[in-house]
């Protein structure tokens, strides 16, 4: 009886100790947003946050997680501001579309049905290009050029990759929306641990090197903080 419940009790305090992770990390990926100015600072923050949230699903959570936040968000600072350029670009063109298509869909212009479909089809596309890059960065240290190669190609070359992101980002949504108060708890977290998870899943079947097989670990056997080199699979 007193094993079943030091059984039960560990594994609550498990997942208590998981989703107080998660909270944390949501707002370390936010105060880096802020301190970057957004701009800069978005895509140093996802990819410093999906770095703990690797080791989290790896099963070795970080013990300091603001320490290493911040030793990942300053490692490739402005590498990774240099990364965000294109997806900010297409945002700003995915927002112009939005304002377009409102407009045509107010006038009843027939052009508004082809800026929904641009609408939808950019976004997407976007979305799961920023997430592959996002963790692309968290394992490999390369150019932003090879990035933006290797993260625009990935989601259409691994469809059902895209599909089983589409959709469990879409659930994701849905659950978060029907509760609204873990938006701002786990609001960033939550979709970069799902994203992390399944893309991850995949840079391992197509690199001999991921850290899934054990060639890249520090000498504790932890999975290394900083990105290491990769040889370009794009």
């Amino acid at each position: 009886m007193d094993d079943y419940a030091i059984g039960w009790a560990g594994k609550v305090m498990h997942w208590l100790r998981f989703a107080i992770a998660l909270v944390v990390i949501n707002l370390l990926f936010i105060a880096g947003t802020i301190a970057g100015l957004v701009v800069f600072g978005v895509f140093p923050a996802a990819t410093a946050a999906a770095i703990l949230l690797g080791r989290l699903r790896a099963g070795q959570p970080s013990d300091r997680l603001v320490r290493d936040f911040s030793t990942a968000y300053r490692a490739q600072f402005w590498h990774l501001a240099v990364v965000a350029i294109p997806f900010q670009a297409a945002a700003v063109l995915i927002f112009l579309d939005l304002v377009a298509f409102q407009t045509t869909a107010v006038a009843g212009s027939p052009v508004s049905a082809v800026l929904l479909v641009l609408l939808v089809v950019a976004s997407i596309g976007t979305l799961l290009a920023a997430f592959s890059a996002i963790t692309i960065c968290t394992r490999y240290r390369d150019s932003a050029r090879a990035i933006w190669r290797y993260a625009f190609v990935l989601p259409f070359v691994s469809p059902v990759l895209s599909l089983s992101l589409i959709l469990g980002l879409g659930a994701l949504t849905l659950a978060l929306f029907q509760f609204g108060v873990l938006i701002p708890l786990i609001g960033a977290s939550a979709p970069l641990f799902l994203a992390g998870w399944l893309i991850d899943h995949r840079l391992a079947a197509l690199d001999a090197t991921h850290p899934a097989h054990g060639a890249v670990r520090n000498e504790d056997g932890a999975l290394a903080l900083a990105p290491s080199a990769r040889t370009s699979t794009a």
